[in-house]
């Protein structure tokens, strides 16, 4: 459950934080990190903001901020001991918090007759139908798998050549985006097509996500005989790559294993990095973003960067 859901008096521990940027930075400076223990005081007389005590402090959240912050209530011996109140059998609060914050939630994104979908399949075995045309995944399809302790809730979100206004299925997949928050996103990608298919890649470093690309239909490109520096490409783009085979089951451990060194940040490659699009458009990407920080309940969920080139753009989602 969500913070902002938590009654006067009641505790919990935090599990997760969602969110972007300053948002993140500012609430973990606050002492909302994994693991802690929170008390909710009481809330102002409209209900906003709430008064919390965390780490022997006492600080105020909006609700919406509070609303980013995932909490685990099920325990009360665990929850007791972690805000303080009690003690319980050594090793058992690390135990109760490591079985919470391995959930790693990950959405499948690429473009159209990436291999997206057989690659959900392979990874869940699942068998969802599988075409070549845009539109055959009409909504996000659902499972989870447990691998090395870590439970993945999947996603296969619509084909999309990219997240603009355009189509219904380019609207479902950036608002599961923005809405949903992915701890790590998977960007399926046609190892023999870069050109094209990159601009998806571009777009969600824009929006500041964690992002795992994998090179799909990696035996075309070998195929071809083109020799690709899949490594370099990824500390270029501050993305990890890893050549994948969907159909053969080739390159799948290894994609999950660094979907989990991503969320756990442990990924040498993994940073992030602006695309630069040049002088003019660059000031004026910092001009609107300066206005955007202003509203901090929006920069808390989107990335202010995404939103100036969005708004540049003239998207009018965006823009309401």
């Amino acid at each position: 459950m969500r913070l902002s859901q938590l009654g006067s008096n009641e505790r919990a521990v935090i599990v997760k934080i969602y969110g972007h940027g300053s948002f993140r930075r500012r609430v973990m400076e606050m002492g909302f990190v994994r693991g802690k223990g929170i008390t909710v005081i009481k809330s102002a007389p409209m209900l906003d903001p709430i008064e919390y005590e965390i780490m022997g402090y006492r600080v105020a959240l909006r609700r919406s901020e509070a609303s980013l912050i995932e909490v685990d209530t099920a325990c009360e011996p665990f929850v007791e001991a972690v805000c303080g109140e009690t003690t319980i059998e050594e090793g058992v609060v690390e135990q109760r918090h490591r079985s919470q914050s391995n959930v790693i939630n990950v959405a499948l994104v690429g473009n159209p007759n990436s291999g997206k979908t057989s690659l959900f399949n392979m990874i869940s075995g699942a068998n969802e139908h599988v075409g070549n045309y845009s539109g055959v995944t009409v909504g996000a399809k659902t499972t989870h798998v447990e691998r090395y302790g870590y439970r993945i809730n999947l996603s296969d979100l619509p084909g999309t050549y990219s997240i603009t206004e355009y189509s219904p299925e380019e609207l479902f997949v950036r608002k599961h985006l923005a809405e949903q928050m992915p701890d790590v996103v998977v960007n399926v990608v046609d190892a023999s097509n870069l050109e094209r298919n990159l601009l998806l890649t571009t777009q969600l470093i824009d929006m500041h996500l964690k992002v795992v690309v994998a090179l799909n239909m990696y035996d075309s490109l070998e195929k071809e005989e083109t020799k690709l520096d899949h490594n370099m490409l990824g500390k270029l783009l501050g993305i990890p790559m890893v050549p994948t085979v969907a159909s053969k089951d080739r390159g799948i451990d290894d994609l999950i294993r660094r979907v989990i060194e991503a969320y756990e940040e442990t990924d040498p490659t993994l940073r992030h990095i602006h695309i630069n699009y040049g002088s003019e458009l660059e000031d004026c990407i910092s001009a609107i973003q300066d206005e955007v920080r202003q509203n901090k309940d929006l920069v808390a969920r989107y990335a202010s960067r995404y939103l100036a080139i969005k708004l540049l753009e003239g998207d009018v989602v965006i823009k309401e």
